[in-house]
């Protein structure tokens, strides 16, 4: 359950989504059906419609509230999980990420569901290869993410409660793990990931007939954009593909590092988790767009249209949410099991509140503690003197009263 720590976050993610799921469609289908002459690729690109391609003149319909609602549900869940357990000023990177990475995900899950609720049974294999491609999108989620994220980020930098007086966990300087282990490791795997998916996807048997089962399920799982070519010939004539490896490496490294940077060791682990999954998918997306580019760099051209990048642009990032399934979990086991960062330079905050000291320790400091006036020290100094000069005095006058013998009348 939300936590009063998390609930103006988890209610702004939610909120916002499912706003921006009917503002952004309504809007898309507007432009496309405006008297001014607009790209249909070019809304497509920069606003894309959330279930389904740009149809103008749609009225809103209860599908379309729903499946806001789910969308907006998915993403505060999201949300939830990547703030439940995050102490206040650390994560502000994976907070990011990973709600951004929600709110991909929300999208592909409620367009999903509209596309479910307007299928009619029987499926045929067309009907499937559908159903998944439809579930591995998300690229509206990819757009608007960005936003969703920073009113995250900006609703937590202004309610967290860094003056706490409770002294809770949440308030205290925790200690920082090493970001470079999780992020080696995440650049490693993905790498060798797309690496062998390329090579996997021309060595699947059927790999000639696009249309066979067999390439139906690698054109799916193992997409278009993590190709690479085994014969010699092919890599020479074209080693881009070559260096794609490394390139989404370096990219999911990269965030990687920034994700983990200032996490905890246990306490961000779910944030850690799908900010990693994001930067899988956005490693992966642009990694697919840079053999576009080459070509048409190389073939005289300044920049691909946005009809030829979109797509490869949508295969990356459904490669990206298949291959983070592998990748995530491995970077938050070894951000987990490395060493946490020493304090060398002696900066980290103390817990608060101070801790109190002990009834004897006041009792002393109160007893040993000088007076602030002249009246607070005479008692002490009367009772010396008393001590060193008046006692035999007294003790001999008492002596003396003892030794009298009353007269004889």
């Amino acid at each position: 359950m939300p936590s009063s720590r998390t609930v103006p976050a988890v209610v702004v993610a939610g909120t916002l989504t499912a706003v921006l799921w009917v503002v952004t469609g309504r809007l898309g289908d507007w432009l496309s059906g405006a008297p001014l002459p607009v790209p249909g690729t070019l809304v497509r690109a920069l606003l894309p419609h959330p279930t389904a391609s740009v149809a103008g003149g749609a009225p809103v319909s209860g599908s379309t509230l729903l499946t806001a609602a789910l969308a907006g549900a998915i993403v505060a869940a999201g949300t939830q999980l990547v703030l439940r357990r995050l102490p206040s000023g650390t994560g502000r990177w994976a907070t990011f990420l990973g709600v951004w990475f929600a709110v991909v995900a929300a999208s592909a899950l409620a367009a999903t569901a509209a596309w479910f609720a307007g299928v009619t049974l029987p499926w045929r294999a067309d009907t499937i290869t559908e159903l998944v491609a439809t579930a591995l999108g998300g690229w509206w989620g990819l757009v608007n993410g960005l936003l969703v994220g920073l009113a995250v980020v900006v609703t937590r930098a202004l309610t967290d409660r860094r003056d706490d007086p409770a002294g809770t966990r949440h308030t205290r300087a925790p200690a920082t793990v090493r970001a470079w282990p999780a992020a080696l490791a995440a650049g490693t795997a993905t790498g060798a990931l797309w690496a062998a998916a390329g090579v996997g996807r021309t060595l699947l048997p059927g790999a000639s007939d696009p249309q066979s089962p067999w390439g139906v399920a690698r054109d799916v799982v193992l997409l278009p954009s993590a190709r690479l070519a085994v014969d010699r010939d092919a890599l020479l004539a074209d080693p881009v593909h070559l260096v794609l490896p490394l390139g989404v490496g370096l990219a999911v490294g990269l965030l990687t590092a920034l994700a983990a940077r200032r996490l905890p060791p246990a306490e961000g682990r779910w944030a850690l988790l799908l900010a990693v999954w994001f930067a899988c998918v956005a490693g992966a997306a642009l990694a697919a767009a840079v053999p576009v580019v080459v070509s048409t760099v190389t073939s005289g051209g300044v920049l691909p249209d946005a009809g030829r990048v979109l797509p490869v642009l949508q295969a990356g990032l459904a490669w990206g949410l298949v291959g983070g399934v592998l990748v995530a979990p491995l970077a938050v086991v070894v951000h987990r099991a490395a060493g946490a960062v020493p304090d060398a330079a002696g900066d980290a905050e103390e817990p608060w509140p101070a801790p109190a000291a002990t009834p004897a320790a006041d009792t002393e400091e109160r007893g040993a503690a000088p007076g602030t006036d002249g009246s607070s020290t005479e008692p002490a100094d009367a009772a010396d003197r008393s001590d060193g000069s008046e006692g035999p005095d007294r003790e001999r006058a008492a002596r003396a009263e003892r030794d009298e013998v009353p007269a004889s009348v």
